[in-house]
């Protein structure tokens, strides 16, 4: 008699072998039904870089950004370019409107990136002095 013979003549034998190869498939990992694994956390190691002499301009705009926020110009005695930085990203410092102020302050970079993180740590308030607001 022949295997299949013998199966189909006892048919809970049959089921049997089913059952026991759709357990057995059952177990078997797919390579695609992996669990997805989050990416590491990245922490930037903050370093100061080189001290900068800024001039803080006595009056506050809206700063270019996505959100509503005030920022203060700050003009860079090195290259004399004017740019913002967000009113309370100067570690330390304090300013108040109407007072024009000459401070000496080191950015903070990212070390791991190697660029500015675009916050700033006081050293030193070189000058300030009182400006009439238009």
């Amino acid at each position: 008699m022949s295997l299949t013979h013998k199966l189909f003549k006892s048919p809970l034998l049959l089921v049997s072998l089913l059952c026991s190869a759709t357990l057995l498939s059952a177990c078997q990992t797919s390579p695609f039904a992996r669990e997805p694994v989050p990416e590491p956390r990245y922490i930037p190691t903050i370093v100061l870089g080189e001290a900068q002499t800024l001039t803080i301009m006595p009056t506050r705009v809206a700063c270019e950004s996505a959100l509503p926020m005030q920022c203060l110009l700050a003009k860079s005695s090195k290259d004399g370019s004017v740019f913002q930085i967000p009113y309370d990203w100067i570690d330390d410092f304090k300013p108040s409107l109407g007072t024009e102020y000459m401070i000496s302050a080191r950015p903070q970079i990212d070390e791991g990136k190697q660029s500015p993180t675009g916050h700033w740590t006081l050293q030193k308030t070189l000058s300030q002095r009182m400006v009439g607001t238009p």
